[in-house]
Order: structure tokens, then sequence, then C-alpha cells
């Protein structure tokens, strides 16, 4: 069966304030190295974003999606399919949003005012997909691991930006919630790509929408992930230095011990 290989989280400047790559400049390469599409995800409102909050909502919106139309339009030149989403962030867990476009955004305002769980919620209710990213980062501003499995419809279980050991203990937190595993380069620099640095999620289709990506991720369609390098498995040695907090349907969050979890069977 033919697969197909799809960057899932990736990041454009000034949309993304850590970002130095302009949209267009991803184009040629993810084609060189033989993705079939690639999804720009800016780090939104409560995120390392890079566009000037003050601004009024529609000028924030059309400077926030500047970088994904420039590789839109890129795209649309080379033949190469371009999609939309968004990554944003709560307590230092951060969730990729799928499916909904600029459009949605310049109607949703009070979407920066939302919690992991009215997020969720009117994400499904207008037919898009939550995808909780990296969730064992770790790093100087994140005080502790926050995960809400019932608040996500996959889990990014490898994440190429990540350290070996947190992508180890992404992909047993994954399986254990029984969600689908994604897998995304988190790719910040065009110039520092090459094939050992990049992941992504296969598919038996090529994708004509984001629409269509949502639905593979709802209805549990994911071929599998593309990942750089062999992963080691989990081992009880590997744990993070964060307290670990679980959050439940109504948001509630619960201090767990992380070996606890990540020995447990999938749920």
């Amino acid at each position: 069966m033919p697969s197909y290989l799809y960057e899932t989280h990736a990041h454009t400047a000034p949309a993304s304030a850590c970002s130095d790559t302009r949209g267009r400049d991803y184009i040629r390469r993810y084609m060189d190295f033989g993705y079939a599409g690639l999804f720009i995800t800016d780090h939104f409102w409560h995120g390392n974003c890079g566009i000037d909050r003050s601004l009024p909502w529609t000028e924030f919106i059309n400077r926030f999606c500047a970088g994904y139309e420039d590789a839109l339009n890129e795209g649309i030149r080379l033949g190469f399919p371009v999609f939309f989403g968004w990554e944003e962030t709560f307590e230092g867990d951060d969730y990729l949003i799928y499916g909904l476009d600029k459009a949605w955004l310049l109607a949703h305002p009070e979407v920066i005012r939302w919690t992991r769980k009215r997020q969720f919620e009117q994400v499904h209710a207008d037919g898009g997909c939550v995808v909780q990213a990296h969730p064992f980062r770790q790093a100087s501003y994140i005080r502790g691991i926050h995960l809400a499995p019932d608040l996500a419809d996959a889990v990014e279980g490898f994440n190429a930006g990540n350290e070996d050991s947190w992508n180890v203990m992404g992909m047993r937190y994954a399986r254990w919630t029984g969600l689908p595993v994604t897998a995304g380069s988190d790719n910040h620099h065009a110039d520092r790509m090459c094939k050992e640095n990049l992941a992504g999620v296969l598919l038996d289709r090529p994708l004509q929408s984001a629409a269509d990506y949502v639905k593979a991720v709802r209805a549990r369609e994911i071929q599998g992930v593309h990942l750089p390098c062999a992963l080691a498995e989990w081992t009880e040695d590997v744990l993070p230095a964060l307290p670990v907090y679980l959050h439940d349907r109504e948001e509630r969050p619960a201090l767990i011990r992380a070996e606890t979890l990540l020995r447990e069977e999938r749920r």
C-alpha cells in the first residue's frame, strides 16, 4: 500500500518568534525530501507568538496568517499542498489545531480566553481536531508536565525538536492514551533541514484539504509515523524532572507519579 508523508508541525517568521524562515522557503526542501504536503502551525496567542498582541484583531490575524499564505502561494506555484493550523499554549502544554481556517479565527476573537476544555469542544463542534504536541517537553519556562488525554484527539508522540528521552516518554504516553499517535518535525529553520532531523505522519491516501487530515485523525486512519531515527523503548529510569499533572474531562488536574502512568498498559 502506498504511503504519503506529511509534515504536521512547522513554524514561520514572524508569526513564530522562534523561527527565522519565510513560509516559501520550506516548499522546495520538503519536496526534495519526499514529503507529500506540509502544515504550517505557528505559535498562537499564548505561545511564542511574534505578532504584536496590541493590534486590532483583524490585523493581528492577517499578520499571523502571512507565513502560511506565503508558503501556500509557493506551494501552489510548485504544485505542493500546504495546509493551515496553529499551536496554542496553556501552562507550558501545547496543542496543535487542524481543520479550521483564517476566517474561523477572524470570527472567534474570544479564542484567546478559552480553556483547554473550551478549545477542544469548540474545535470539535466546528469540524477540527486537537493534537497535544510534545507532551513531555521540558524547558526553563515550564513548571510542570500537563497531560490532557480527554481533551485531545491524538498525541504527538514523536517531535523531532525534542530530546530523545522526551520522545521515549511521549511515545509511551501516546500509546497509553489509546489515542492516535502523530509525529512532526517542529521545524523552525529551513536552512537546517536534512533527512536526519525530520519526522511526519504517514497516510494511505493524499490529502485534498485539512479536513481530510481531521478525518484521518478522528477516524483513527493514520497509517503510521515516520521517525528520523530508531527510538528506544521506555524504561523506568527515563522520567521527567518536572511534576506531572493529569487533567480529566473537566480540566481538573491531579498530581501523579510519572512512572505509575508510564508503566501502565494502554487505557
